[in-house]
């Protein structure tokens, strides 16, 4: 049996057993009595068989691939430089004779050569019809050295969403943003009776001023690496940008706000505390969600997360080895309890922020991103370098602190 045809019957009975997997969910609510656990059996065993099969198929597979790798480079070296091709059915121990001879053939088929080799004296003829001037000297090893190739400049992988996308866009022309925080509020409201006094409420405001703050990175390069490698230039950008963007999302979240840092969400004062204690994680999470809606009377919309305390979420399990959150085999969604889940390492590990980002929280941006090269810093116009410079100039405003919660001891 060729490994072909077995690749083609691997296939054909991963297929058969995938649609009898497949049948198992069939009908899942009406099983004609089946317990419960006797159908995980089932399921478990055509999973573990299907998997026993993938994995001779790939090994079937693997070796096909060496042997038409293998093919090919036989039928390469049968069609050399200087030798006619030899078709892939001839006989390899019968070798056609060459159309175009090569130097080995050449210096067999002369007599004045062979003769020179019986004498042991050097030959100075000319090989009949060879295509050059005579023999030269021997190439060095150095000289034999292939070339080089060098391929394109690839991207690193990098995030394109950030916290800032979960909250409200804005743009100023302003170097300082001012905007009103209610800090009292007293809901009076009450029955009263015909011609009764009415109760009085109380609201309060303060003045929030918040300065807007620069972040900015540079990187030096010479002329030639921007002109001469194709595509660095747009390499360079896209890397610079992601600097500014994570770096932003770090402010955002837990700058301390001392000049010229920006204040984040997490130091702001009036913002809610939810300790895990002994609480499940996804546990302590909703009662942070709770308290948005208790005490800052909205909806929240969002959960910040460290990548660690995520995978602690997502690995969750039940006493029998269930996944909480949806089998490996699935992608599984990005939320809790019904919220998007932004998951960074901008975030404090071992703490989540639940909160309602819009409409309570804004960032407002001065002018976007930009980018700047120049070649006046120091000596680099002399020995053609360039400085690439990207910056940004944003603010932030957090409307109601209450609105958001942190959630500790995940």
């Amino acid at each position: 049996m060729s490994l072909q045809h077995d690749l083609t019957q691997k296939n054909e009975a991963i297929a058969a057993k995938q649609s009898a997997l497949a049948g198992l969910f069939v009908g899942v609510t009406d099983l004609s009595g089946q317990p419960a656990h006797d159908r995980r059996d089932a399921i478990k065993s055509a999973n573990d068989e299907l998997t026993a099969l993938s994995k001779e198929r790939d090994s079937v597979a693997e070796m096909v691939a060496i042997q038409e790798q293998n093919s090919a480079a036989v039928k390469a070296l049968r069609q050399a430089p200087g030798r006619q091709n030899v078709p892939d059915n001839e006989d390899a121990g019968e070798p056609s004779e060459p159309a175009v001879k090569s130097l080995g053939d050449l210096l067999r088929g002369n007599r004045e050569y062979q003769d020179a080799i019986k004498n042991d004296r050097k030959f100075r003829g000319v090989l009949g019809e060879l295509p050059m001037a005579g023999i030269k000297t021997l190439s060095t090893t150095a000289d034999m050295v292939g070339q080089t190739q060098r391929l394109p400049l690839l991207l690193d992988a990098q995030e394109s969403r950030t916290t800032a996308d979960l909250m409200l866009q804005g743009t100023t022309s302003a170097a300082t943003l001012e905007y009103y925080e209610e800090t009292t509020f007293t809901n009076a409201a009450a029955e009263v009776s015909e011609n009764g006094l009415k109760p009085e409420a109380a609201v309060d405001f303060t003045l929030i001023s918040e300065a807007v703050r620069k972040i900015a990175v540079w990187v030096p390069v010479t002329d030639e690496m921007m002109a001469d490698n194709e595509g660095f230039e747009s390499y360079l950008r896209g890397r610079l940008e992601f600097m500014i963007k994570q770096r932003e999302e770090l402010q955002i979240l837990a700058g301390d706000g001392n000049a010229p840092n920006i204040k984040g969400i997490l130091n702001r004062s009036g913002i809610q505390t939810q300790a895990r204690g002994a609480d499940p994680t996804p546990d302590a999470i909703f009662k942070g969600m709770t308290k948005v809606r208790n005490t800052g009377f909205v909806e929240p919309t969002a959960v910040v997360m460290h990548p660690n305390d995520w995978q602690d979420v997502r690995l969750l399990r039940t006493v029998d080895g269930v996944y909480i959150w949806g089998s490996p085999a699935d992608a599984g969604p990005e939320r809790i309890w019904g919220l998007d889940v932004r998951v960074t390492g901008n975030m404090t590990e071992n703490t989540a922020l639940v909160g309602a980002f819009r409409p309570d929280a804004q960032i407002f941006r001065k002018g976007g991103v930009e980018l700047a090269v120049s070649d006046s810093h120091d000596t680099y116009f002399v020995y053609n370098k360039l400085a690439v410079r990207c910056e940004e100039r944003i603010a932030l405003a957090v409307y109601r602190p209450a609105s958001f919660v942190k959630v500790t001891g995940i």
